[in-house]
């Protein structure tokens, strides 16, 4: 894809992986996901916006790559904020909310309205509530599918399993390690999901997230899935900045 003077490359440096998104004017026309920068693929964006949930160094040696690899380009990189695009963080402190939470949350409101709830399954499983005047009521954080099968592992000593081993089906009662600890682990991340929908079932749920999709086809509930909303809210701000 070759990228010209109106393109944008958001990075979503995420725990697990980053994302690359490449949009041509408002248009996503790319996306991929690896540790990192393919210039080929991105050609030379006009304008790049890191959202990063990684630490200091993390970031700085990501940027360096970035400034090294498309010097041209300008780059620009975003917090979680008090006010932005027309949400409001309800945080105390608002730059400890997670900038891919702010993101998404900035981006389910301007694409579909409040009352909205996004989900976000990931590394971590992510809520946020927003309101009808795009007011962040806050939000909830549990541990995602392989981080929780992963927990248990690290913490027990026999433990084990390959997960070739597994064979049950949802919903079916496990007959081996490999399908306990799988099984048992989404059944606690629906149960989590499902009392949420229970209070807050009349508002719009939006998910995203590598496990989003299958969380969201078990729970059967109406739902949007959106994989591209944290890269969305990245590019509202960005525009919001360059039209200050």
């Amino acid at each position: 894809m070759c990228a010209n003077k109106s393109s944008t490359l958001v990075i979503d440096a995420g725990n697990t992986r980053i994302k690359w998104t490449l949009f041509q004017g408002d248009v996503i026309v790319d996306k991929w996901a690896q540790d990192t920068l393919d210039a080929c693929r991105c050609g030379a964006p006009s304008q790049i916006v890191l959202a990063s949930v990684r630490a200091a160094e993390a970031d700085a040696s990501l940027l360096a790559e970035i400034q090294a690899t498309l010097p041209d380009a300008s780059v620009t990189s975003v917090r979680s904020e008090r006010q932005a695009c027309g949400v409001w963080n309800s945080y105390v402190e608002p730059h400890r909310l997670g900038v891919d939470r702010w993101l998404g949350v900035i981006a389910a409101f301007k694409e579909y309205g409040g009352p909205v709830v996004i989900v976000d399954a990931g590394t971590a499983i992510k809520a946020d509530f927003v309101d009808a005047k795009g007011v962040h009521l806050g939000g909830y954080i549990v541990p995602g599918l392989d981080l929780m099968a992963s927990s248990l592992i690290d913490k027990t000593a026999k433990i084990r399993y390959q997960e070739s081993e597994q064979t049950a089906q949802i919903g079916e009662i496990p007959h081996s390690t490999a399908d306990a600890v799988q099984q048992g682990c989404l059944e606690m991340a629906l149960g989590f999901l499902q009392r949420l929908h229970g209070k807050h079932g009349d508002a719009r749920w939006i998910a995203t997230g590598g496990s989003s999709q299958t969380l969201m086809e078990v729970l059967a509930i109406d739902c949007c899935l959106d994989e591209h909303l944290v890269a969305k809210g990245a590019k509202y701000v960005l525009d919001e900045a360059l039209e200050r």
